[in-house]
């Protein structure tokens, strides 16, 4: 993000305060408090946004002073770094909780975009907020990035297992067709979770699962089936 500043204006961290922040706490209970600023600032930023939030709403949500505070964290600009990273990487482990080698049946498939789409609705503030910082932070761009490379690489796996195994179509190219079904597949999930258009969520993965076996050109002779239940 932006040149890290040293602690509160005016005032320079002291050797104890920035060795923490450079190598984390080393108690439990530093551990604890840490995790608990992050949790704090987390559901400052979701009621109040990026740019509204100041490191004494987050200091008055944790119940601490802002000297602790400055002991774990430099500025807003740091936390909001730390816990965007923490959502990015609990994304991506969901993300990646199954086997991308087996068979992508329409039951699997079905399951895997419920598990995005549950994933996406409990992070949805987060994520939208990191697209915002991102706008003017690169680290927060790299950030989302991460996590939107993670679901296309592993959608691009899903392709060529079955283009290897003769189950989907092998003229079409892996990655660039699971660019573009994962754009669709995101892009629905913010219309729905951070623009609050309303979509029955049965109906929704039905579809969004049809269409991503359909793009994926992989063949599932029950998928016909699905379409005309549709």
């Amino acid at each position: 993000m932006a040149k890290a500043r040293t602690g509160r204006p005016g005032v320079s961290a002291s050797p104890e305060q920035q060795e923490r922040r450079e190598t984390g706490p080393l108690t439990r209970r530093g551990h604890a408090r840490r995790a608990a600023l992050l949790d704090a600032a987390r559901r400052v930023f979701e009621e109040k946004g990026f740019m509204e939030t100041r490191v004494t709403d987050i200091a008055a949500e944790a119940n601490v002073a802002q000297g602790t505070f400055y002991t774990y964290f430099d500025s807003k600009d740091a936390i909001f770094q730390a816990v965007a990273t923490r959502v990015a990487g609990e994304v991506i482990v969901e993300l990646g909780s199954s086997n991308p080698q087996g068979a992508a049946t329409y039951e699997r498939t079905y399951a895997s975009m419920k598990r995005f789409i549950d994933s996406y609705r409990r992070n949805a503030k987060i994520l939208a907020l990191i697209e915002q910082v991102g706008t003017f932070t690169p680290e927060m761009k790299q950030i989302r990035l991460q996590v939107r490379e993670a679901g296309v690489e592993r959608m691009t796996r899903i392709i060529e297992h079955h283009q290897a195994e003769g189950l989907a179509d092998d003229t079409i190219d892996a990655n660039l067709t699971a660019e573009a079904l994962g754009s669709m597949v995101d892009q629905i999930a913010h219309v729905w979770f951070n623009l609050g258009k309303e979509f029955d969520e049965q109906e929704m993965l039905h579809a969004l699962t049809l269409v991503w076996l359909r793009g994926a050109a992989i063949y599932d002779q029950k998928v016909a089936g699905q379409a005309a239940e549709a």
